[in-house]
């Protein structure tokens, strides 16, 4: 299972009431940040999922309110008690290495290492997998903003399920029973045991996607096609805003949803709000006349993903 939380909805400039968005991740004891604007850390230490087991920090751009966090948040980490054995991994468009170095002038000395890697097109969609969590694969694409952004997608399968009545047929020692659980291959009476021979049909896995800022494209759909949860930008809730969403290259809410709808997402959460749309719930039908299964994202907001039975 994957748990996953809004640390914060607004877009531009944070608000006593409103952290910039970015997103956490719970996996396997370990966690992972999306994006990390002014005050990020506050809100990660109020939601209380701990900040030392961060690995991995994926940053969509370079704006603002989506990196401007860093430098109090790596100092944060390291004063937790991470040290030179835990290294932390950020992901990012191509020149995310310059954009790091440049805000860790004021943040020089960590007990950790920091890596970086930088995400060209030739690594994003199709590609499938950039970087790996345990079972949990990161992928990307190039999202339409006014400068190089990328969407995320996170994805944890899910094998087919072992069937011990098979394997007792075969005459395989109980001992070897894991190995073709996780999907290895075994020698046994001289012959290679094949873990189709002992598995059932294949299952559905976990999967769920995060894209600020960008225009929907095509891609994007594609990319995000039959996602658990789409964490979806929405700067603008009113249709009468619809000339800024384009000037500006972000969506309305009525385009979120028309992107998860087209991608068959099965939830939407709306973020990263316009600092002019205080009240975004007022303009929630945008979304659900289109995606029914919609939702205001909010400070907080959390769910645990679990393999459907």
């Amino acid at each position: 299972m994957i748990d996953v939380a809004l640390l914060g909805t607004g877009g531009t400039i944070p608000f006593p009431d409103r952290f910039l968005a970015s997103s956490l991740i719970r996996y396997n004891g370990q966690l992972i940040l999306i994006d990390c604007g002014e005050g990020t850390q506050v809100s990660i230490r109020k939601l209380a999922w701990g900040i030392r087991n961060i690995s991995v920090v994926c940053l969509t751009h370079f704006h603002a309110d989506h990196t401007s966090g860093l430098p109090g948040f790596l100092l944060t980490v390291g004063q937790s008690g991470r040290d030179r054995h835990e290294p932390l991994t950020i992901l990012g468009p191509r020149g995310t290495q310059r954009i790091v170095d440049g805000l860790r002038v004021i943040a020089p000395h960590l007990p950790y290492p920091v890596h970086i890697l930088e995400i060209d097109e030739e690594m994003s969609y199709p590609a499938k997998t950039i970087f790996q969590l345990n079972d949990l694969r990161i992928s990307s694409c190039h999202a339409d903003h006014e400068i190089s952004c990328l969407a995320y997608r996170f994805d944890l399968p899910r094998l087919p399920a072992f069937i011990p009545e098979k394997a007792k047929a075969i005459g395989i020692p109980v001992q070897k029973w894991k190995l073709l659980q996780r999907g290895e291959c075994v020698e046994f009476n001289g012959q290679t045991i094949h873990p189709e021979a002992v598995l059932g049909p294949p299952r559905a896995g976990i999967s769920f996607g995060y894209l600020t800022d960008s225009r929907p494209t095509k891609s994007l759909e594609r990319f995000f096609t039959n996602v658990d949860l789409l964490i979806s930008e929405g700067t603008y809730g009113d249709p009468a805003d619809q000339d800024k969403a384009i000037e500006n290259k972000h969506m309305t809410f009525a385009e979120a949803a028309t992107l998860a709808k087209n991608a068959n997402a099965k939830e939407l959460w709306l973020t990263h709000f316009s600092p002019a749309l205080p009240n975004p719930n007022y303009f929630y039908r945008q979304a659900s006349d289109i995606m029914a299964n919609s939702v205001i994202g909010h400070e907080h907001l959390s769910k645990t993903l679990i393999f459907p039975e």
